[in-house]
């Protein structure tokens, strides 16, 4: 892995247990983001926030979102992130205990 083109890297949590942390900071700042700005992050916004350089890498941490029934999209249309009710509540417990969060960047 090289600092040009770093993923964000791959999790090892139990198969359809609890979001890991990650998961779950990342529903939560797609939440707290959407909140503020009334429009989900783009791609590169998640990037710049969790430091990540690779946009496919930034892809694929979403699509296991989607794939643990977390977070939808409609295909083809930016910032189209939606939380479904579970990934909401995820997001919204993680927000609790981490309210620094809920202050996003621009």
């Amino acid at each position: 892995m090289t600092s040009c083109n770093r993923r964000p890297p791959p999790e090892h949590g139990p198969a359809g247990g609890a979001p890991t942390q990650r998961q779950q900071e990342v529903l939560a700042f797609i939440h707290a983001f959407k909140a503020e700005h009334e429009v989900a992050p783009s791609i590169r916004d998640m990037c710049e926030r969790f430091g990540w350089a690779s946009t496919n890498g930034a892809q694929d941490f979403l699509l296991r979102l989607q794939r643990r029934h977390l977070l939808t999209w409609l295909p083809g249309v930016a910032r189209s992130w939606r939380l479904t009710e579970s990934g909401k509540a995820v997001a919204e417990g993680y927000l609790r205990q981490h309210p620094e969060l809920l202050e996003v960047a621009p």
